[in-house]
């Protein structure tokens, strides 16, 4: 004998107590769009995509505005640049301009010594 053949011979009794304590789960709702069961309505497509609307917003917000506010500011110190401007540049080097072009500056440091520099690399202009 087989040891299904044991287990079905063993318990014949037991299974019609067991079947009449199973409780049956309703089907779920079918996913190829038909109307959901009475009393619930399928989710809306804006509360759907509402969640990843807001997370673009908060990115917006805390990533992508502010540092397109400081390029701007960056470029707007750039252009502003004067023969005579006191600045710092990214590496540290505090001196003077004393020449302007399109892309560079000409930067004294002291008076022997002059280093040309793109304009990207200046931090900050000292107040005079």
């Amino acid at each position: 004998m087989s040891y299904i053949n044991v287990l079905a011979q063993a318990t014949p009794a037991a299974q019609p107590a067991e079947a009449a304590a199973v409780t049956t789960q309703p089907a779920p709702a079918p996913a190829n769009g038909a109307a959901a069961p009475a009393g619930q309505e399928p989710p809306s497509m804006l509360s759907s995509f509402l969640p990843l609307i807001l997370l673009f917003v908060i990115i917006y917000f805390i990533a992508i505005r502010p540092q397109q506010k400081k390029a701007k500011e960056d470029k707007a110190r750039q252009d502003a640049l004067k023969v005579g401007d006191e600045v710092v540049t990214i590496g540290g080097i505090h001196g003077i301009v004393r020449d302007v072009q399109e892309n560079t500056v000409l930067i004294e440091a002291s008076p022997s010594v002059s280093l040309k520099m793109e304009k990207v690399a200046i931090a900050r202009v000292k107040s005079k």
